[in-house]
C-alpha cells in the first residue's frame, strides 16, 4: 500500500476513534449511570451498561463500527417512557398510538425511521409491573443521546413532583 494511502487511513482511524469516544461521553452524560463495560465478542466494539440498575432500569447501549447506537433498556417506569417519548417525538408519532403515550394502554408501540434506518420499539408494561422496555436499533448517536436525556429528564421531573407531593 502506498504511504500516502496508509497515512490517510491512519488519520481516518484516529478520527473514528475520537468520534467513538465522543459518542460514549455524550451517551454517558445523557443517562447518568451508563458506563463502559467489557464488550461481548458477538457485540459492537463499545458496550455501556447501567451501573445502578435499580435506580435507572436495566440495560445497555452499544455503539457499532458506524457509530450508530442500539439502546436496550428494561424495567423503566411506563410513565417515564411515555413522557420522554411524547416530549421527544410529539403526540401520536408511534404506530398504534392515537394519542399521548401517557394515556396509552399496555403494549408495544413501534416506529421505523426511514431517513436514518433506526427502528424504535416502546413497550409499556402491564398495570401490575408498571414498567416497560425501550429498544432502539441502528440509531445515530445524537438521536440516542436525545432519547436517553429525555428519559433522564422525565425521571427527574417525576421524582421532584413526587417529593413535592409527598
Amino acid at each position: 500500500m502506498k504511504p500516502t494511502v496508509m497515512n490517510a487511513l491512519d488519520k481516518w482511524r484516529e478520527a473514528s476513534d475520537q468520534l467513538r469516544e465522543s459518542a460514549v461521553n455524550a451517551l454517558g452524560l445523557a443517562l447518568p449511570g451508563l458506563a463502559p463495560t467489557k464488550t461481548p465478542t458477538y457485540c459492537c466494539p463499545v458496550t455501556l451498561t447501567i451501573d445502578k440498575p435499580r435506580e435507572l432500569g436495566n440495560g445497555r447501549v452499544c455503539v457499532d463500527d458506524d457509530t450508530r447506537a442500539t439502546v436496550e433498556l428494561d424495567d423503566v417506569p411506563n410513565d417515564v417512557i411515555a413522557e420522554a417519548v411524547d416530549a421527544m417525538f410529539g403526540i401520536g408519532w408511534f404506530d398504534q398510538a392515537d394519542g399521548p403515550l401517557t394515556d396509552a394502554a399496555p403494549g408495544a408501540y413501534n416506529y421505523d425511521d426511514e431517513q436514518t434506518g433506526a427502528e424504535y420499539e416502546i413497550v409499556l408494561g402491564d398495570n401490575a409491573t408498571r414498567t416497560g422496555r425501550v429498544y432502539v436499533s441502528y440509531v445515530p448517536v445524537p438521536y440516542a443521546a436525545e432519547l436517553l436525556d429525555a428519559i433522564t429528564a422525565a425521571r427527574s421531573r417525576q421524582e421532584q413532583e413526587a417529593a413535592a407531593a409527598g
